[in-house]
């Protein structure tokens, strides 16, 4: 049995390749920008070469990938890879001929580090929980009972899809009024610019709420609601034990978990109001290649 594993996190915005060890320790990790890959080809070409700068011993033997799109046990054709479009139709027996020698394993990318934060990080307590990522986009995962849930087509967790507004704000793959076409970083870095130019960017638009200017304050507070809006749509229809919040807007910004909170709570059942629990993750930024990676170790482990 290996006692290491290769994480691969292929984001929209970037390819994180690394060598993972069975503490769930990131021995070595190499990153490069998924735009500058046109094809499934170059992606995984690169991959492969990696691989070898990162594990140059070849002490692993199975590789673990996370894909930004739905998924479910026995998925064999990558669809609806809004963020990654040159994966869309890609077979998994296409990918896995670039790795001979290795057993490889799929899932979604967010899959992964809620699998990691349920079993290791900051839900371990509990049975039921989600986790969301609040970064470009806007994706989650769903462990009810200890599992993580798939629904019957492989989309179960894709909150970024949850319309939860009659506003009109729309993203260019998403209807009007979703999740992530208010909340994700894209959107905020959008509104930016709308105030601030257009080299502005979300980074820009806290720094201004820091400094209490009234517009980036209106869209700091619309966010809040929104956002709110769907940690109670969600409370109420999952009823999980606990949230676990991370990505980089939350990541940057760590105080607005208070304002979540504090809003949820107005907008629940009120014998739930108590029990809106929200907390960071204990994993990082690197959460998706060690995620990826734990994936691989568990089926290494036949778990």
């Amino acid at each position: 049995m290996s006692n290491s594993v290769i994480g691969v996190d292929i984001g929209g915005t970037n390819i994180r390749v690394g060598l993972v060890n069975e503490q769930l320790e990131l021995v070595r990790k190499e990153t490069a920008l998924t735009s500058e890959f046109l094809s499934a080809d170059e992606v995984f070409n690169y991959v492969k070469q990696v691989i070898e700068k990162v594990d140059h011993h070849k002490t692993a033997d199975k590789i673990g990938i996370a894909l930004p799109v739905p998924w479910k046990e026995r998925t064999e054709i990558i669809c609806d890879a809004t963020n990654v479009p040159c994966l869309e139709g890609v077979h998994t027996e296409f990918i896995k001929r670039f790795f001979p020698g290795y057993e490889v394993h799929f899932e979604n990318d967010v899959n992964v580090v809620t699998l990691l934060e349920s079993e290791h990080g900051a839900s371990q307590a509990y049975d039921q929980s989600i986790y969301i990522t609040v970064s470009t986009g806007i994706g989650s995962g769903i462990v009810l009972n200890n599992e993580v849930l798939h629904g019957a087509h492989g989309y179960a967790g894709e909150i970024g899809s949850m319309v939860i507004s009659d506003n009109g704000k729309s993203h260019s793959t998403l209807h009007p009024g979703t999740l992530e076409a208010l909340c994700s970083g894209r959107a905020l870095e959008k509104e930016s610019k709308n105030l601030y130019g257009s080299e502005a960017t979300a980074h820009l638009l806290f720094e201004k709420y820091r400094q209490h200017d009234e517009k980036a304050a209106g869209v700091v507070n619309a966010w809040v609601e929104y956002f709110s809006n769907a940690i109670a749509s969600l409370m109420q229809t999952i009823d999980p034990d606990i949230f676990v919040i991370g990505g980089a807007v939350i990541h940057n910004n760590q105080w607005l978990i208070d304002k979540i909170i504090e809003s949820a709570k107005t907008k629940v059942f009120e014998h739930l109001s108590d029990k809106v629990k929200v907390v960071l993750p204990k994993f990082g930024p690197d959460a998706g290649v060690i995620g990826a990676g734990y994936m691989a170790l568990k089926n290494n482990k036949g778990a």
